[in-house]
Parts: structure tokens; sequence; C-alpha cells
């Protein structure tokens, strides 16, 4: 099997990957804006191992990657994203990684990045792209990097969406994801959004807002109501990589995050609802 190397940026230190050409490829295509690094110095690196059945697991310089094999394919090339953040985030105490999704509300920014948290199913994506069909600009559907002074960097990842799309999903948004719909693999869609979508790799803004999303079996309007510190650093702790962080260490950092930002949790049932109730601006 061809192996290549690659060289990706990042905010600190490039990521060197060894990896085979076909996965690189993939790679690539999912992360179309992400440069190549110039500067080689203090790298950091990644390599993929592959099984005599094409199978790929990761390993990583500056943490320990999950011993998983992933299948050939997207979801291979997904995995080495991951890996390739994790591998300059843990590199570097001065950052973070959040599973979550961000999404920048204002039409001109300056209110900063509220970020959706929650389990997966929790209906971030959905949420995150509703918002953007109407007019919120997306930072990120599932990883997002956190600095030292709060900000939320912007990867320029291809989101991804399950499909069938919801019931109840507008005609506007099933026209808003087929317009931009790209790579497919199983349920999942990659959408190639614009760049007044979408931020592009290195943009950052200061997050100010936290939202734990809960959402509801049952029918029920949107509802937002505010978290307090403790309670919102308990939910982050889960959805938070930081390896290369002792335990009080990483509780500080969230602690901090959870202090300077506005925190609300969110009960909904309807995606698309409560993207309208968030554009809104409601429970600022």
């Amino acid at each position: 099997m061809t192996h290549r190397g690659a060289s990706f940026a990042s905010p600190t230190r490039p990521v060197i990957v060894d990896a085979p050409s076909a996965l690189l490829d993939l790679t690539r295509a999912q992360a179309p804006c992400w440069p190549e690094a110039g500067d080689l110095k203090e790298p950091a690196s990644v390599t993929a191992l592959t099984t005599g059945t094409g199978e790929v697991r990761f390993t990583a310089s500056s943490y320990d990657a999950p011993d998983v094999l992933l299948p050939p394919g997207l979801l291979a090339a997904n995995g080495l994203i991951g890996t390739v953040i994790g591998a300059f985030v843990a590199a570097d105490p001065d950052w973070i990684c959040l599973h979550a999704a961000a999404i920048a509300l204002g039409p001109d920014e300056q209110a900063g990045l509220t970020v959706l948290l929650g389990d997966t199913m929790a209906g971030k994506s959905t949420l995150a792209l509703a918002l953007a069909d109407r007019g919120a600009r997306l930072w990120c559907d599932d990883r997002l990097p956190v600095s030292r002074d709060l900000d939320g960097l912007a990867l320029g990842l291809r989101p991804k969406l399950r499909l069938p799309l919801p019931e109840n999903a507008p005609a506007g948004f099933a026209t808003f994801v087929e317009s931009r719909g790209g790579a497919r693999e199983g349920s999942m869609v990659y959408l190639a959004l614009e760049p007044q979508i979408q931020a592009a790799f290195g943009a950052v803004l200061p997050i100010r807002r936290l939202v734990t999303l809960e959402r509801s079996r049952q029918p029920q309007a949107p509802r937002l109501k505010q978290t307090g510190i403790g309670e919102m650093v308990k939910n982050l702790v889960p959805v938070t990589f930081a390896p290369h962080l002792e335990p009080v260490a990483r509780l500080a950092r969230l602690r901090h995050l959870a202090t300077e930002c506005a925190c609300h949790h969110l009960s909904y049932d309807d995606s698309f609802e409560a993207a309208a109730f968030l554009m809104q601006g409601q429970g600022e």
C-alpha cells in the first residue's frame, strides 16, 4: 500500500502525517482549507497503521491515541482528522478541545461564539446547520479547539449530517443540504459550505455562551434556562479532550471557561424550532 507524508499546519506547531495515499486524499477532501505547514520546527506526528484487510489505526507522538480499528474510507479519514487535531492540542498546554458545535449568531460576529454541548445524538450538528441555514456562521459541528484565552478556533472541516433528514425538516433546509451535499458514506453526508456560511481554517472568535442541549422525546416548545457554573463544569468534563493537563489544571481551565461565559441549558424536541428560537435572541 502506497504511503505518503503530509504536514498539516496548526496554531502552534505542524503535525506530520504518514498515511496511505488514498486516506490522505480523502482527508484533504474533508479538510479542504487546511494549509500545508511551512515551518517544521518541533512538529508532532501521526502515523496510520494498516492491517491486511485495510483497516486503520492511528498513533500520535503527543498523546495515546485510542487503539481503535477503523474501516477504510471516510470513517478512517475522519479518524485521521481527529487524531491530527488531538496531536496538536495535546502538544501545547495552551489548548484544549471540546466535542461540541459552535456558531456565531450575530450578523457581525461581535457577539462571539455560542457553543452547543451534548452527548452523541443530542442534535448538535442538526441544530448548528439549521442555524447556519438561518444566517448564523458555522464555526464547527463536532470539534472546537479552545485556547487559554477562550478563543474558539475554526478548522474549516466539512460538517457532516445524518440522513435521512428528520420528517419535520423544512423544505428550505432540505434544499440547503441537498445543494451542498458532497461525499456520502453510510448514513452520513458531508457538506461543502460557502465561506460566508462557514468560517475558514484559522479564524478565531471569543466564546461567549455555553449551551447544553437536551432533546426531549415529547413535543415541547424550546426552553432556555440559566445553568450554574458548577453544573456547567460537570457538563464540560466528559466532552473535553486535554490529555496533557493534570486533572486539577483541567478543571481549573473548565471553571474559567464557565465563569467567563453565559451558561444555559436548552431543552427542545424540534431542532428547527430551536434554531428559530435561538436566532431570535431568546435567553440572552
